[in-house]
């Protein structure tokens, strides 16, 4: 995954994060967290977690999607043997299918290399990402985003690619169980554990909130 793309993905959480009810008591003062992102900016193993954390959460979250959409398009057709593989009918259901098993193994290609090693640069571009980004927001008041309509494009252009699939996209956008929202809770439990990360985002005190929030 490319620099360009993790940041894209840094704005989709931290959007999302500022948007919901629950997270505004969580917001901390710019001096805060510019403190804690100086004690961790130079730290490789901090930044390789959040490089990690970010590609394990976009291809594990579309995996999902995608494994949910075939079975639902194999619910709604109707199959022949044909030489020990399956054919199934209607003829659309069937190359929609075969696109999202690609799709899937891809993916699950993707997962396989999220725990290597990245390089250099890029482990310690990425804090100096988070540093822009949030500062960025704490000067716009925490309203930069809400005008950043280019966020969602680069997002579902990058997840589309190879597969298009309507069902797919369709599910991909859906505002309860969608791309975004997987995303989304898929990080925060990823960094809850990680202390460094969790003092960033404050994942721990958003789940803990955003749980008791939902029983009402």
């Amino acid at each position: 995954m490319n620099e360009d793309f993790l940041f894209v993905l840094l704005k989709v959480i931290w959007q999302d994060l500022i948007e919901d009810v629950a997270y505004d008591s969580t917001k901390q003062n710019w001096q805060v967290l510019q403190t804690v992102i100086d004690e961790n900016k130079h730290n490789k193993q901090v930044n390789q977690s959040l490089i990690i954390a970010l590609n394990k959460c976009f291809y594990s979250s579309s995996k999902i999607i995608a494994e949910r959409c075939r079975e639902e398009l194999i619910k709604k057709s109707t199959f022949i043997q044909y030489r020990g593989a399956k054919i199934y009918s209607p003829p659309q259901n069937d190359t929609d299918i075969r696109n999202l098993e690609q799709k899937i193994k891809f993916l699950e290609k993707q997962l396989k290399q999220t725990g290597k090693k990245h390089s250099n640069n890029q482990s310690f571009l990425i804090l100096n990402q988070v540093e822009e980004l949030v500062k960025q927001l704490f000067q716009s008041g925490y309203q930069s985003y809400h005008e950043d309509k280019d966020i969602d494009h680069k997002l579902f252009a990058e997840v589309e690619k190879d597969c298009n699939v309507d069902i797919y996209k369709t599910a991909l956008r859906d505002d309860e169980n969608g791309l975004r929202k997987q995303i989304f809770n898929g990080f925060l439990i990823e960094v809850e554990s990680l202390e460094q990360l969790n003092r960033i985002f404050n994942a721990r005190t958003y789940l803990i909130l955003k749980q008791i929030r939902n029983k009402f």
